[in-house]
């Protein structure tokens, strides 16, 4: 016996009621489509961001190796701990592009910076040059002188409080803007 469809789906029209098999498959399959489509977003999403948060990483990591190694060759050049770490951290501040001559030049606003970033000189400095024990030289930091700390750690610390503070990488300073400059060919 052969089954006769109902005049709607005779007509080529679809039942609005009640979808077909075929008509079920397709949706299911659609959804997943779009399911895949979302996971395929999240995932580029994801990657996208660890490849940026990893640039930005590496990046800072050879700033970071440019201001400390930098300041170290100062502080090798200079046996006095004063002047070697005010030279250090105008050669740091003269990198960024924040001063041209000498510390004067930054004002009260960098007070804390300077705080902070002293004991890294410091440490440079007596990395470069190590005081014999028992020795008085000038300039030497003396026997009951706080211990100086990791120059690295100390480095990575002010960071931290750097961003803290001013919600930016301070490494994120080395980053100047370069317009574009038109090529003129005469």
């Amino acid at each position: 016996m052969q089954q006769r469809l109902p005049a709607a789906r005779r007509s080529g029209q679809l039942d609005p009621i009640m979808p077909t098999a075929a008509e079920t498959l397709i949706a299911r399959l659609q959804a997943d489509c779009t399911a895949a489509e979302t996971a395929e977003r999240a995932v580029r999403a994801n990657v996208e961001a660890q490849i940026k948060a990893a640039e930005q990483a590496r990046a800072f990591a050879w700033r970071r190796l440019s201001a400390l190694s930098d300041m170290a060759r100062v502080a090798a050049l200079e046996p006095d701990r004063e002047l070697a770490v005010e030279r250090q951290l105008e050669a740091l501040f003269r990198e960024i592009g924040w001063i041209e001559g000498g510390l004067a030049e930054l004002g009260e606003g960098a007070r804390p910076l300077l705080d902070w970033l002293r004991p890294i000189a410091e440490a440079l400095h007596a990395e470069a040059h190590p005081r014999p024990a028992g020795s008085d030289a000038p300039g030497a930091p003396a026997a009951d002188d706080p211990p100086l700390a990791d120059p690295i750690a100390a480095f990575r610390a002010f960071e931290a409080w750097y961003e803290s503070e001013r919600g930016e990488p301070f490494l994120q300073v080395y980053e100047r803007y370069m317009p574009a400059t038109p090529v003129v060919e005469f």
